[in-house]
């Protein structure tokens, strides 16, 4: 109720007041970078040594981008019933919506489409017991990964000064090889 009527049903909401407050401090200076930096690092894992501190302005003007309050709660039912199932809207509401008075799990056995796992030990969104529980599950897995820097982190995927070598490139080879054998499988 607090955030559907203080933030209109959305987290962290990209708002111009947000905006100048983070450019004004974290483009001060390499402190103030850090500084906000360590913001980032406190909700995703720290890794100092690859975050390219020249990307923090472009990365400030996309980031934070904001969630719906609803996904925010789903990922925090998930988390707390250590279960991956659908949006849990309560007993009567369930009862309506699912015709049970839990929500269902998603069954990922339906999930038939090639999936590579990449994950980083130093993830503090994702588990990497998870990540190791989705593996047994998923019944097309092509690639499990555990990038090779132990302080890989979870935008790391994305800002990591070193994401060509430690990441990218196994995703292009695993995507061609994919392709070359279903063009293979189809002549």
């Amino acid at each position: 109720m607090i955030m559907r009527f203080f933030f209109h049903d959305e987290l962290l909401p990209q708002s111009d007041l947000l905006r100048f407050g983070i450019e004004y401090v974290c483009n001060q200076n390499l402190d103030t970078q850090k500084f906000c930096a360590d913001i980032i690092f406190m909700i995703c894992g720290f890794d100092r040594e690859q975050f390219n501190y020249t990307l923090l302005p472009v990365i400030l003007n996309h980031d934070p981008a904001g969630a719906s309050t609803k996904t925010v709660l789903h990922y925090n039912q998930v988390y707390q019933s250590d279960k991956f199932r659908q949006y849990d809207y309560g007993l009567l509401k369930n009862l309506l919506m699912y015709h049970s008075p839990e929500p269902p799990n998603y069954d990922l056995a339906n999930i038939t489409v090639p999936i590579a796992l990449f994950y980083g030990s130093n993830d503090w969104i994702v588990n990497t017991v998870n990540v190791k529980r989705l593996n047994r599950i998923l019944p097309n897995v092509v690639d499990i990964y555990e990038v090779p820097w132990s302080n890989f982190n979870h935008v790391d995927f994305v800002w990591a000064k070193d994401a060509p070598k430690l990441v990218y490139e196994r995703v292009l080879r695993i995507m061609r090889e994919k392709n070359l054998n279903n063009a293979i499988s189809t002549e």
